[in-house]
């Protein structure tokens, strides 16, 4: 069996391929969420200017974490969001963060998660957040769920009711990037139509190996 090995050069690109995948999933998913509250905020400031001084506050906040998030991307550093609040905590807040700027409703399972190792944590918080922004970006859901449950492997399920998959088409940045974020902790990742209608994400993300 012929093995290869990184040469400083490829060890380079690869760090670069990384750093630009981080910035795509994390702070993608972030500034399409102040987009969308811009928006809100916008059509608030026409009909309702007494509620969008809160939004425009929180949207305020939202911008110092992604610049944040954005000086930890590049020393390296864990997401801020799942220091604070672990995963569950930081999935809920993302969530959240959506509530008023779109109309899809989302639903958060949490199943008995317990502490888990950091690089799961951000494996899973990844492809959360992808899926969720291709959500409201494409999928013209009303209704989505997201679940974790844990029985020595976390499982994550992204669900909605959207127009479901389009054709054959290859797999473009956001979803090689998320299958990229299961297979470098050893899990699987997988997209299909759901059963009742639109798409329906899931990993597999086991412990193994994990720190």
């Amino acid at each position: 069996m012929r093995r290869e090995f990184l040469v400083p050069e490829d060890a380079a690109d690869e760090a670069r391929r990384r750093l630009l995948r981080d910035l795509h999933d994390g702070l993608g998913p972030a500034l399409a969420a102040i987009a969308l509250g811009l928006r809100a905020a916008r059509h608030l400031a026409a009909h309702d200017p007494a509620a969008a001084g809160p939004l425009l506050a929180r949207l305020e906040e939202e911008v110092h974490t992604a610049v944040t998030d954005v000086r930890r991307l590049a020393s390296g550093a864990r997401p801020a969001v799942l220091t604070r609040l672990g995963l569950a905590g930081a999935v809920r807040a993302h969530v959240a963060s959506l509530a008023d700027r779109h109309p899809v409703r989302v639903d958060v399972q949490c199943a008995d998660v317990p502490e888990l190792p950091m690089c799961v944590q951000v494996a899973a918080y990844r492809i959360i957040c992808e899926a969720l922004t291709n959500v409201v970006r494409h999928a013209g859901a009303r209704h989505c769920s997201v679940r974790l449950r844990f029985d020595g492997c976390l499982h994550v399920e992204v669900v909605d009711d959207g127009v479901g998959l389009v054709g054959d088409r290859d797999v473009g940045v956001g979803l090689g990037s998320m299958r990229d974020r299961a297979r470098e902790v050893g899990g699987t990742w997988r997209v299909e139509h759901a059963a009742a209608g639109g798409t329906r994400i899931a990993a597999d993300l086991p412990l193994a190996g994990g720190v």
